[in-house]
């Protein structure tokens, strides 16, 4: 296997050709010409409690203006040094999340954790690993599999064409270290408890609690916007949601939008239970999926709240097609 420094001098070849010249800038390193995407601005961290924090996305979607900043990085300060839990799309994001927290903290960064395996959740390990490259990288065994069976080269694709190929320069550097769930790992002054509830919205899904502040890193398993349901599922999402709103948790931190309290979790269970419960009454009663959405759009709760979320209008019908396809998976 090839070492994290080979890996690392290998960028420019890795990235260059999948790339026009006319979206790069040069950056000169070891007296060589490479070329990279532009820096990704400052976003100040957000701060949750005394140890807790999270950088805020750009937009909802990735696009050349935000530079696929559309996901939260989150880090935990520790009296023995920083853990990062998700690194953003790009090496350019993963180097903005390290100025900030040198903004808070002048403790290193000794471990990072990535909660599945999209994109805009891991490809900013490449910083990371270029600013340390001893550092551990952890994520659910399932994660680096499905890394290797395409889903790489997949998410360094999606971002580039989705920025305007902005993340030029990103180095894949998938998570090394595993983390099942149920492992607790302490910190000096700080207690992590790792959770993996199954397949919620991927089956690599893993939430990080801080015990000392009631407080958990949710990955996607739980947001207020509607994007993708595809790698993921319904009836696992209700259960875990339902077991997690009983912890006793005081603060939920998603990686896409604001941290908020256990209504957060109830209404991310309620939004999935209303779409899972009503395609399977309603492919009972032998409709189609372009029948069923009106109908599920007129549930209280959808007309009321989800409909709110970033991407209801363009997205819900292909949620409900995903629950049809599990509702006729889980008949046999």
């Amino acid at each position: 296997m090839m070492k994290r420094r080979e890996l690392l001098k290998s960028a420019f070849g890795l990235t260059a050709g999948l790339v026009g010249a006319s979206a790069l800038s040069p950056l000169y390193a070891n007296d060589s010409m490479e070329f990279r995407g532009p820096d990704v601005p400052d976003v100040e961290a957000v701060k949750v409690n005394s140890r807790c924090y999270y950088i805020p996305a750009m937009g909802p979607h990735p696009t050349p203006d935000n530079f696929g900043m559309f996901s939260n990085p989150g880090f935990i300060v520790t009296s023995e040094g920083v853990v990062v839990v998700d690194t953003g799309s790009s090496v350019q994001i993963g180097e903005m999340v390290l100025r900030q927290i040198k903004k808070v903290t002048d403790k290193p960064v000794i471990k990072v954790i990535n909660t599945h395996y999209h994109g805009d959740h891991w490809l900013g390990n490449h910083a990371f690993v270029a600013a340390n490259p001893n550092v551990e990288i952890y994520s659910h065994p399932t994660m680096p599999k499905v890394l290797k069976a395409g889903q790489d080269q997949f998410w360094f694709d999606f971002m580039q064409s989705q920025t305007n190929n902005k993340i030029t320069g990103t180095v894949i550097t998938p998570p090394d270290k595993p983390l099942n769930g149920g492992e607790e790992i302490k910190l000096g002054d700080t207690t992590l408890k790792i959770h993996h509830f199954g397949k919620v919205h991927t089956e690599s899904d893993i939430a990080v609690e801080v015990v000392e502040e009631k407080t958990m890193y949710m990955g996607d398993m739980v947001m207020r916007r509607i994007a993708n349901m595809e790698d993921g599922s319904f009836v696992g999402s209700i259960k875990a949601l339902d077991t997690i709103s009983k912890m006793p948790l005081d603060v939920f931190i998603p990686m896409h939008g604001k941290h908020e309290d256990v209504q957060l979790i109830k209404d991310g269970k309620e939004f999935m239970d209303t779409i899972y419960s009503r395609v399977t009454e309603y492919y009972d009663e032998g409709l189609s999926d372009f029948e069923m959405k009106p109908k599920i759009m007129a549930e209280p709760f959808m007309q009321n709240e989800a409909s709110k979320w970033s991407g209801y209008e363009s997205t819900i019908g292909k949620f409900i097609v995903v629950a049809i396809a599990e509702v006729e998976r889980n008949m046999f």
